[in-house]
């Protein structure tokens, strides 16, 4: 669950509209005219300690609006997608995959306010934390005292997102850097979309229609 909470805060942020950030900020500047986004990734997740928990190595690809692909590789390989409706998570080492709604998943996140269709100044408290090991800092602190999130860090590389930082309220800290990364990439569709392996067990969550 940590890892899908921490790739959807992520996704959904590439994935937001330009003009829901705070205006003229590095994010601002960073998701304007930004369509898609490839990177490797290498994620450190810390107990509130400052012991090293889990080292996670993988790629991620974006597409927006909304669709997104989050492949772990190391230590155990797990993909996360969505087609901007439906999110998959596929544990290959448990053989098991679990659908959820894109909007359920995020409930109770900041994914719920950056992907979404709000003023993130409303629901956050945007703070320009100057400069620190080469990058330009943002952070946002969300507005709602019963978010999963204390806050999460921002750091750029002129207007190129380089590392993400999320801390929750049980003191843990996740640091993400991004690798690699190309600006608007031509992504093929098949990305987005996830068909189970024969004979995994599938718990789909989803909410069905009512008749």
């Amino acid at each position: 669950m940590h890892r899908l909470l921490h790739a959807i805060v992520v996704l959904s942020l590439l994935a937001a509209p330009a003009a829901h950030a705070a205006q003229g900020t590095h994010l601002d500047r960073f998701l304007d005219g930004l369509e898609s986004f490839t990177a490797a990734f290498e994620q450190h997740q810390y107990n509130e300690s400052g012991e090293e928990l889990e080292k996670s190595l993988g790629v991620v690809y974006v597409q927006r609006p909304g669709k997104f692909h989050w492949a772990y590789w190391e230590p155990y390989p797990q993909l996360i997608i969505s087609d901007g409706r439906s999110v998959w998570v596929y544990d290959e080492d448990l053989q098991q995959v679990t659908i959820r709604d894109l909007t359920n998943a995020i409930d109770d996140s900041p994914a719920a306010i950056l992907g979404g269709n709000v003023d993130m100044d409303k629901y956050y408290v945007v703070v320009d934390l100057g400069r620190s090991d080469a990058l330009d800092w943002l952070e946002l602190t969300p507005r709602d005292t019963e978010s999963q999130y204390s806050s999460v860090r921002l750091g750029f590389d002129g207007d190129t997102l380089n590392r993400m930082v999320l801390f929750d309220n049980l003191g843990q800290k996740t640091d993400i850097r991004f690798l690699q990364i190309v600006r608007n990439p031509e992504l093929d569709a098949s990305l987005f979309t996830f068909t189970a392996p024969q004979g995994v067990d599938v718990i789909d969550s989803r909410v069905k229609p009512q008749p």
